[in-house]
């Protein structure tokens, strides 16, 4: 089975395979160059594989993933495997090199501001209940 029947759209040029699929929110692109398209597919296929694995584990979305599990988990402490402690160090590197700009706790936003284009803009009330929550210094 090809990666374009199990998963998204490939097209080759100029000697490397293009592979498109969504995945984590968003449009993903994989790269391959190579003349031999069998080589290409299986390996497209490991990484979409892996990709989804990374999606699932860390979806907020999904009852079933840690990040779910953690952003529910009403400041009960939880305990993380090795990926999931490395995944955050790096998030907390990112924090402190972007003086706070790059803060993954700041997902909470979306409780209280739809950014879906509707006019509702939430109310100071609003931001003052959800804005304790956001930093990852806190």
């Amino acid at each position: 089975m090809s990666f374009n029947e199990s998963f998204g759209d490939k097209s080759f040029k100029n000697g490397i395979w293009t592979f498109q699929f969504n995945c984590m929110g968003g449009p993903c692109e994989i790269l391959i160059e190579t003349s031999e398209e069998q080589k290409a597919d299986l390996v497209a296929s490991r990484l979409y594989g892996e990709a989804k694995r990374i999606e699932l584990k860390f979806s907020r979305y999904d009852k079933n993933s840690f990040i779910y599990k953690l952003n529910n988990s009403g400041g009960r402490r939880v305990t993380v495997d090795e990926e999931t402690g490395h995944l955050l160090d790096f998030a907390f590197q990112c924090f402190k090199l972007s003086d706070g700009m790059f803060d993954i706790s700041s997902g909470v936003l979306r409780k209280i501001w739809t950014f879906d284009c509707k006019d509702h803009v939430p109310t100071d009330e609003e931001v003052e209940s959800i804005v304790s929550k956001i930093g990852m210094d806190n």
